[in-house]
């Protein structure tokens, strides 16, 4: 058996050694067949649908049929789903479209697959990532979870309509409309695109980032489409954008492109639009009172305008919230000038800016105690008169209208001080202090009515039930109480009235003399003389107080008092008739002068008209007697036809009287009154409203208390601008906080949030804060 397998192997072996060439010629030709046949056969294999779909749109690419966006890119595999048609990917029914279908997009020979929506991609998961939680800050369709695809589709099935799914999902919708209008350039299809952005920004307020990815977007379609913008509205809010808004330079080029010289409204959108101009509290606080004195300033600082020159036009660039591209964006702003390319420096618009703000620091701080003063007199007393004017100022016409039904529609009234500061609107307590005084006085200067007793021009405060006396006078009818012919007349008053009042009552004929007298007096003016005249009427009612007069007394030289007394002697003495009480009064005032009390007698009698006829020494009693011859007619006598006057000896009476009346104004002063007056409010707004803080780190804070927070970039810049360390400032603030509350006020992360449990505290503390 074996010898037999043996002798058959010998003889293959042989058959093959003798016939090797042969053979390898037939293997050859077998495998040349067999490769043939294997390639007919894969290409008569059928082609799949998606596949057939993706060589159509390549051909249809090739053939000139897309947009000319396409034309200059690589032919994509992706393509663009318009709006109504019905598409199924991964078992959801999407009819809204606007998106792209495929595995990829091409630009700049690369593939872009991030928000390509791919149909081969899985998108199967029990429990679809609605919030988003799993995509990253950048999304990407191939790149993220089944869960997060699935819950994308979902959102892309319901017409992007619910907001219960997180930012991520509407970022990456939102990639594709980029690439569709500033890639591919479908400009036809712009306004679709505008409308869906902006119901998206109007829907997702919840997130910050989307705003400002979908306003550059916004901004951007409208320069590539030729749609106007939106003119830039003012506001204090800022954007911490690294350029200036392009809302902005587009508007701004168009006025540079009509004319060189900005008017107030367009320099104010500038700066405001600056990237280092940060408005202080005063401005955002106040912002439409800002804005209305900016107007005013501008105006009368720069008549003509603001002239600009720039050294080029708007060049815009988009660069995608995706990442994936930057390009140019055509449009007809190519021909505006660009104000970002200016060669004048906007420096003299930042400090008309800073200036402003400081007129308005007075009103914010009033403000930050009392919010619902906004509206008050008390404010109005805060901002600059000319801005009152511009603005009209509701509370302002409310008391004007108040003190007409108390004038009756004559221009003048007596009333008593309370029913005044009541139609003010001010806090009525027991004394009327000379703080409130003056605050009711300046508050009248601003509706054109004078009040007297009016503490500015040396008279006395009055009390709640003292009579004042108010007419209407442009500004309030202010005077200078210094000049001498005023000061004269208004001590001759005030000696009038203590005199007439020394008998223990005043006549209105007494009354009457001394008005006749401000009437004629010699070089004043008629607010000097209506002042005047109010003066005496609510003096000769509430006289001035005997003692405190006497207590000024001694303070004067000898030659002071002496002119002191003459003055009263002229006074009671010329009225003609003189009684005990006239005499007591002028007594006393000698007594207080020093001087002796025998030169009332002596300067009464010289005082007294003098007639020919015996002076009575006694009572008379008639007895039988010799008669007394009657008086021989008097001669004609050419130096007796008429009174002869000393002209030397009476300009010298009239020189003497104005110097003592100078010396009687100082005398008969109730108050002393300060070269400059601070209300209570005033006063109270130029400190700082935080007690331990210094006003840098309080404006900081009270920047902060405004919004609730703002971004670290902000807090940072604007320590710097107050010259503060931002960590240091931080720091300092907090200790305070430690020290009233025993916990830190300001929190620390991207944004520096204020605690909000402590901003009620922050209130009372501020409130409470003198």
């Amino acid at each position: 058996m074996l010898a037999a397998l043996f002798a058959v192997l010998t003889a293959v072996y042989q058959f093959v050694m003798e016939h090797l060439a042969a053979i390898g010629t037939i293997c050859v030709l077998l495998a040349l067949v067999f490769f043939l046949v294997r390639f007919g056969k894969r290409k008569e294999s059928p082609v799949p649908v998606e596949s057939m779909a993706r060589i159509g749109s390549l051909q249809k690419a090739r053939s000139g049929q897309s947009n000319a966006g396409i034309s200059r890119e690589r032919p994509s595999l992706a393509r663009w789903v318009r709006s109504g048609e019905m598409v199924t990917v991964q078992g959801a029914d999407i009819s809204s479209g606007l998106f792209y279908l495929g595995r990829a997009l091409s630009f700049e020979d690369r593939e872009i697959d991030g928000y390509a929506v791919n149909p081969q991609l899985s998108a199967k998961s029990p429990r679809p990532d609605v919030a988003g939680n799993s995509m990253p800050y950048w999304p990407s369709y191939a790149d993220v979870s089944p869960a997060a695809r699935r819950a994308f589709l979902d959102w892309m099935s319901t017409g992007r309509r619910s907001t219960s799914y997180g930012i991520g999902h509407v970022f990456l919708f939102f990639y594709g409309l980029e690439h569709r209008l500033f890639v591919e350039r479908d400009l036809a299809s712009a306004p679709e695109l505008i409308a869906e952005v902006e119901r998206l920004v109007a829907v997702r307020t919840d997130s910050d980032s989307f705003q400002g990815y979908a306003k550059r977007f916004l901004d951007a379609a409208r320069c590539a489409a030729g749609i106007p913008l939106p003119i830039p509205a003012l506001s204090p809010e800022r954007t911490h954008s690294s350029e200036m808004d392009l809302g902005v330079r587009i508007h701004l080029g168009r006025r540079l492109s009509q004319s060189r010289v900005l008017l107030s409204e367009d320099a104010l959108v500038w700066i405001l639009a600056l990237q280092d101009v940060y408005l202080r509290t005063a401005a955002v606080r106040c912002f439409d009172e800002f804005v209305a004195l900016w107007h005013l300033r501008f105006r009368a600082k720069f008549p003509e305008g603001f002239v600009v020159e720039t050294t080029g036009s708007i060049d815009v660039r988009y660069q995608a919230a995706s990442g994936a591209f930057s390009v140019q964006v055509e449009g007809p702003h190519r021909a505006y000038p660009d104000i970002v390319k200016t060669t004048i420096s906007p420096e003299p618009l930042r400090q008309l800016l800073q200036d402003c703000t400081d007129e308005l620091d007075s009103f914010s701080r009033l403000l930050g105690k009392r919010p619902d003063a906004r509206n008050s007199v008390q404010a109005a007393l805060m901002l600059p008169a000319d801005l009152l004017s511009e603005i009209g100022f509701e509370a302002l016409h409310q008391f004007r209208a108040r003190l007409s039904e108390i004038m009756g529609g004559h221009g003048r009234a007596s009333s008593k001080m309370r029913t005044v500061l009541q139609a003010a609107n001010f806090e009525v307590r027991d004394k009327v202090a000379p703080g409130l005084a003056d605050q009711l006085s300046q508050v009248l200067d601003l509706v054109d009515i004078a009040i007297e007793p009016d503490r500015r021009f040396g008279s006395a405060v009055p009390q709640l039930d003292d009579q004042v006396f108010l007419f209407s006078a442009p500004g309030g009818g202010h005077v200078d109480f210094e000049r001498l012919a005023y000061r004269s007349m208004k001590a001759q008053v005030e000696v009038a009235v203590l005199a007439a009042a020394a008998d223990g009552q005043t006549s209105g004929d007494e009354m009457s003399r001394v008005i006749a007298g401000i009437r004629d007096g010699n070089d004043l003016g008629a607010i000097e003389r209506a002042r005047l005249i109010a003066f005496a009427v609510t003096t000769f009612n509430s006289p001035p107080k005997l003692s405190r007069v006497m207590k000024r007394l001694a303070e004067r030289s000898d030659a002071e008092r002496e002119a002191i007394a003459d003055a009263a002697l002229a006074v009671v003495g010329g009225s003609g008739n003189v009684d005990a009480d006239d005499v007591k009064f002028l007594e006393r005032l000698h007594k207080s002068l020093g001087l002796p009390k025998e030169r009332v007698y002596s300067e009464l009698h010289r005082a007294a008209p003098r007639s020919d006829e015996p002076v009575a020494v006694s009572d008379e009693r008639r007895e039988a007697g010799i008669p007394i011859p009657k008086e021989a007619p008097a001669l004609p006598d050419d130096d007796a036809a008429g009174v002869k006057i000393d002209a030397v000896r009476l300009a010298r009476t009239q020189r003497e009287t104005a110097a003592v009346s100078e010396l009687l104004a100082n005398i008969f002063e109730e108050e002393p009154v300060p070269s400059e007056v601070e209300t209570p409010i005033a006063s109270g707004a130029n400190g700082a409203s935080f007690e331990g803080l210094d006003r840098q780190h309080t404006e900081l804070l009270e920047q902060i208390e405004l919004k609730g927070s703002i971004p670290k970039a902000e807090f940072e810049e604007r320590a710097r601008a107050m010259k503060l360390l931002p960590e240091g400032a931080l720091e300092r603030i907090n200790d305070w906080s430690f020290d009233h509350f025993d916990e830190p006020l300001l929190e620390e992360g991207d944004e520096i949030v204020m605690a909000p449990q402590l901003r009620p505290r922050l209130a009372e503390l501020r409130e409470t804060t003198t």
